[in-house]
């Protein structure tokens, strides 16, 4: 995936240790429009949670995509994950509409986000 030109990561760090990344680029999507880019992945150490990682890389990822010139984003979510959709909903996020399930997440529902850059 690093390898990949369309795919930017960008880790937080504090004394050396890693407490968080998000992965984000051009959109895995059948249906996403050219200029809508995709955060792939967001973790932060639970350790970390609160404290203003999160934010701060989301800031980032979304200003990658800015620099990538994307005018939209989108994250897909699990739905059942509270913590996680409220974070992307203060952000600015708002569910689509889109759904799905996937094999490698033992077809637990996941719902798609998106908003404005």
């Amino acid at each position: 995936m690093l390898a990949d030109p369309s795919v930017s990561q960008l880790v937080a760090d504090e004394d050396g240790e890693l407490v968080g990344f998000i992965t984000c680029g051009a959109n895995r999507d059948e249906d996403a429009a050219p200029e809508v880019g995709e955060v792939r992945t967001m973790f932060v150490v639970s350790g970390r949670w609160r404290s203003g990682v999160g934010r701060a890389l989301l800031d980032a990822g979304l200003d990658e995509l800015r620099r990538l010139g994307y005018s939209a984003a989108t994250v897909w979510s699990f739905a059942g994950n509270a913590r996680a959709n409220a974070f992307y909903e203060a952000h600015g996020f708002g569910r689509d509409g889109a759904e799905r399930t996937e094999e490698a997440w033992a077809h637990i529902l996941e719902v798609r986000y998106r908003r404005s850059l």
